[in-house]
């Protein structure tokens, strides 16, 4: 009796009906065939130009692990990838099945872009749920043109997975809320986890189920109100935060990133996440706990805002990260934004549709339409000037290679190793555990091999770049080989912040080629330099 009494007045914060109901009304005909309009421009949008960009670092590190021995010393299981294998193993099936017939950009991207695209008509399925079917759909719509989400659907990285996991297992766990069912909450816990297999980013979905857990039976017992409840995610997210700190493999990340800068997460989320569509959803949260429908506000509100909650912690305190981390939170914005939408919208309608041509339909549109081209705009920047978001690393290697004699072998020293790794010798990793070298005349030297750099980073020490560069190029004419030094700005000044390095760049190279790509506030520009003669 206690507990369906707590269940009881939980629903009635939700304002659904009893348990084991449901609240949501199916979609009809013109919906479906509007949410099969929106899903085939998404596919439009995250298949169009998909083998056109380059790898970046991160893409190139999937490759590698995709193509190393899975045992052994030096095999996938044997570092921390082994933590959060699923996407990985995915691909290397498709590989070594023969379902993707080339290791070409696009092939490699295809399986994401297909999920990415799938995403969408799940977020208005189980957005129905929470926001009622035109929010829902409004939501998909954002969601297709989204360019961020376009992104990480080109992207071989495991985030779009993540993307999807947390919408099923949110929705999961809040019909099981809805319901009593502690079945369907746990087969949402377990879902969340699936995804956490494929990124351990998607584990952060947890901490809101856990929240909202907590504060639905505090509401219950002592009626607390919702400012307060959200004082308490605040509280519970800093605490799950310093626990994660004690986890090893965040304490490895944390010394790669050690310069902590909340800073730096504000900003990313404010680009990434769009800061219109972020106001709306805040819109959405306020409009939606003036409709007396704090349940569902509290739940999107606990998935929105504890993940987010948890990385200011950490990226105010411990290390730098940024909106990435994040990315499982960008469902329940793009539901609360679709919610705002809709209710500002019919508020429109009625203040201003009268005596109007089009009036019911101009007001309610003029809201998503501002959304949308935000959105639209940086997709048109995406797919033509951004080159994808990313740096040019395929053209950069296609110049070096150009640009070296047919007498002399090819040595580049780089900031990026995976991706020049990719790009010069692609069956490195492969090849490497059956001792097998079929790349003699290209030699790749990652930034994190450069004996200049460890030694700045074991010492402190201040080390004569001019030197090392200088050795460097004794050693490669001796050999017979072309020296080239391509970077990023921002990769190197990690590893130089005190300026040796670019000096030694400047004093002992020519820069002979410039590849120029800015993302945001970030300039991926490829800088290409040449030891000078």
């Amino acid at each position: 009796m206690a507990r369906q009494r707590i269940v009881g007045v939980a629903d009635s914060n939700v304002g659904v009906p009893a348990p084991g109901r449901h609240s949501a009304k199916r979609f009809s005909s013109t919906q479906i065939a509007l949410l099969l309009v929106i899903t085939l421009l998404a596919a439009v949008l995250r298949l169009f130009r998909l083998g056109d960009w380059s790898l970046w670092v991160d893409e190139a590190n999937t490759w590698r692990d995709v193509t190393m021995p899975l045992w052994g010393d030096g095999g996938f299981f044997s570092g921390y990838r082994g933590w959060y294998p699923l996407s990985f193993l995915l691909l290397r099936s498709l590989l070594d099945h023969g379902l993707l017939p080339m290791w070409s950009e696009g092939w490699l991207r295809l399986p994401f872009a297909c999920c990415g695209i799938l995403t969408v008509p799940a977020l208005a399925v189980f957005g129905n749920l929470l926001v009622g079917r035109r929010a829902a759909l409004l939501s998909a719509l954002f969601l297709a043109v989204n360019p961020w989400h376009i992104y990480w659907s080109q992207n071989i990285r495991g985030y779009v997975l993540v993307f999807f996991f947390a919408i099923v297992a949110a929705g999961v766990f809040w019909l099981g809320a809805l319901r009593g069912s502690w079945r369907l909450r746990l087969l949402g816990l377990l879902t969340a986890v699936v995804g956490g297999l494929c990124h351990p980013t998607a584990y952060l979905l947890l901490a809101p189920f856990v929240v909202y857990t907590v504060l639905v039976r505090q509401d219950a017992r002592h009626g607390a109100r919702f400012w307060l409840q959200l004082a308490v995610i605040g509280a519970i997210a800093t605490l799950a935060a310093r626990l994660l700190v004690e986890l090893p493999q965040l304490q490895t990340f944390a010394r790669a990133k050690p310069d902590a800068s909340l800073t730096h997460l504000l900003q990313t989320i404010a680009f990434y996440f769009r800061l219109p569509l972020l106001i709306t959803a805040l819109t959405g949260m306020w409009l939606l706990f003036l409709t007396r429908m704090q349940g569902r506000i509290l739940f999107l509100a606990c998935w929105a805002l504890v993940p987010l909650a948890v990385l200011a912690v950490l990226g105010a305190s411990v290390m730098k990260v940024t909106a990435r981390y994040g990315f499982c939170a960008l469902p329940p914005v793009m539901l609360l934004a679709g919610a705002a939408s809709v209710r500002i919208g019919r508020a429109l309608v009625q203040g201003l549709g009268h005596g109007v041509r089009w009036g019911t339909v101009l007001p309610a549109v003029i809201l998503p339409t501002i959304l949308c081209l935000d959105m639209v705009s940086y997709d048109i920047l995406y797919f033509t000037s951004q080159h994808g978001d990313r740096g040019m690393w395929r053209e950069a290697a296609r110049y070096v290679v150009d640009q070296t004699p047919a007498d002399k072998k090819l040595s580049v020293y780089t900031v990026n190793e995976p991706t020049m790794m990719y790009y010069l010798r692609p069956m490195h990793y492969a090849d490497r555990s059956a001792g097998v070298d079929p790349y003699p005349d290209r030699e790749v030297v990652g930034i994190e091999s450069w004996e200049v750099t460890k030694a700045i980073a074991g010492s402190g020490v201040r080390q004569d770049g001019n030197g090392y560069f200088g050795a460097a190029i004794e050693r490669t004419r001796r050999e017979g080989k072309e020296l080239f030094v391509v970077i990023t700005r921002a990769e190197l000044e990690e590893k130089d912040a005190d300026g040796t390095l670019r000096a030694a760049l400047q004093e002992r190279f020519e820069l002979v080629a410039v590849l120029p790509v800015w993302v945001g506030p970030k300039d991926e520009s490829i800088y290409v330099y040449r030891a000078a003669s």
